[in-house]
């Protein structure tokens, strides 16, 4: 049976949201509220009355990957899209916030990505996965990656030639740095022969790109990759945790050290490479922990080589099964936390006994972060700001930058 429904609203994975005719919700991709469409079992909707506003008109043959699902929003009703997950969080722990204007990133910024490589038809192709499926989608159009790894995909399908064998599929993350990409492969290192070697050397050279690692172990480093963190240069291990647009990890750390005010001794639990410690220890002194410990390394050889630092100490430890006590934190002026998608509730029921006077997090889920806002709350802080960023464009996922004081 065909009926024609009218979109009202927008689902959290970007589709329209509608009512059939039975009363059931119905979900259908690329449609905006105020749109009408058809829908019939068995057969994809179509279009009946659009939008003019829109930015990207229906395209049934359009195969999107799993992360953009937006392109086709107008401006203020993506960003409002976008700045209700951090709303409907808050507001699901009973949070009142001033919340501050997004923060919006421009296209072609992203410099890491992960691909999918697979044999099709005796070809290796390279792309991300489709949405709610497997397919292998290519990535030369990608509105959000920088255009320098668009460049490089045919020598990233070259290298997953060489490390996949017959494997069905390998995962391929590529990092640009300031000396050139850094890229590591899904497989064993040790498995390697001496022509894949030779083979991965030659593609390597041939590309520019700075290193090549597979499995974690580097292969080929042509040179040191280079990150700066508000000036100071760190090495990153293979494979090492890294904001994913420069403009949002510098808005990052501009919220950050603003928020931090005159601290002179800051804890800085899930550091990772020192995104943040770097920017603060040019300020404060600082106490750094994560449990990486090839980060953790490369933070303190950074320590060694880059001048006007203060002091700081990085130590691994996991914050998940070892939070940081009370007593621990008892010379701290301030904490900051940037923790994985699962947040830091751990962390946070002790910071919540502490008498540390301000605390910031940096989160990349609104739900975790509303969670953990809620104990630190409960605990005696008060929520002074927190500011939305988009670092991920067109996908529903959203970054956010808290800060509280006691």
């Amino acid at each position: 049976m065909s009926e024609i429904v009218e979109i009202t609203g927008l689902g959290a994975e970007g589709d329209g949201v509608a009512t059939n005719a039975a009363g059931a919700p119905i979900f259908i991709p690329q449609a905006l509220p105020g749109e009408r469409w058809q829908v019939e079992e068995g057969y994809a909707p179509e279009p009946v009355e659009l939008r003019p506003d829109r930015r990207r008109p229906p395209d049934p043959d359009d195969e999107p990957c799993g992360g953009c699902v937006a392109r086709h929003m107008p401006l203020a009703m993506y960003q409002e899209w976008k700045r209700e997950f951090l709303v409907r969080a808050l507001r699901q722990q009973n949070i009142s916030a001033d919340i501050q204007p997004l923060i919006t990133v421009s296209e072609h910024t992203r410099r890491r990505a992960t691909f999918n490589a697979r044999r099709i038809r005796g070809a290796m192709r390279i792309g991300y996965h489709g949405r709610r499926s497997h397919d292998l989608v290519a990535a030369e159009d990608c509105p959000v990656l920088d255009k320098r790894i668009v460049e490089l995909l045919p020598a990233l399908a070259q290298l997953a030639s060489v490390v996949a064998g017959q494997e069905e599929e390998t995962r391929v993350a590529i990092t640009l740095t300031d000396t050139g990409a850094d890229v590591d492969l899904e497989g064993n290192e040790r498995a390697l022969s001496a022509a894949a070697r030779a083979k991965i050397g030659e593609i390597t050279g041939a590309a520019r790109m700075a290193r090549v690692s597979v499995g974690g172990v580097p292969v080929i480093e042509r040179q040191a990759p280079v990150l700066q963190f508000a000036g100071k240069a760190v090495t990153p291990p293979p494979g090492a945790f890294l904001q994913a647009v420069p403009e949002a990890e510098q808005a990052m750390i501009d919220l950050v050290t603003a928020a931090l005010g005159k601290a002179k001794q800051v804890g800085d639990l899930f550091c990772g490479l020192g995104t943040l410690t770097l920017p603060i220890a040019q300020k404060a002194r600082v106490t750094a922990f994560d449990a990486d410990r090839n980060a953790i390394a490369a933070l303190n050889e950074a320590q060694r080589k880059n001048q006007g630092l203060k002091p700081f100490t990085a130590k691994p430890r996991d914050l998940f099964r070892d939070a940081l006590s009370p007593m621990e934190m008892k010379d701290l002026d301030a904490v900051v936390l940037d923790p994985p998608r699962a947040g830091a509730k751990a962390q946070c029921e002790r910071l919540a006994q502490s008498k540390v006077k301000r605390v910031v997090m940096v989160s990349c889920n609104p739900a975790t972060l509303a969670r953990d806002l809620r104990i630190l709350i409960d605990g005696g802080y008060r929520l002074d700001a927190i500011t939305p960023i988009d670092q991920f464009l067109y996908s529903p996922h959203l970054e956010a930058v808290a800060a509280l004081t006691r």
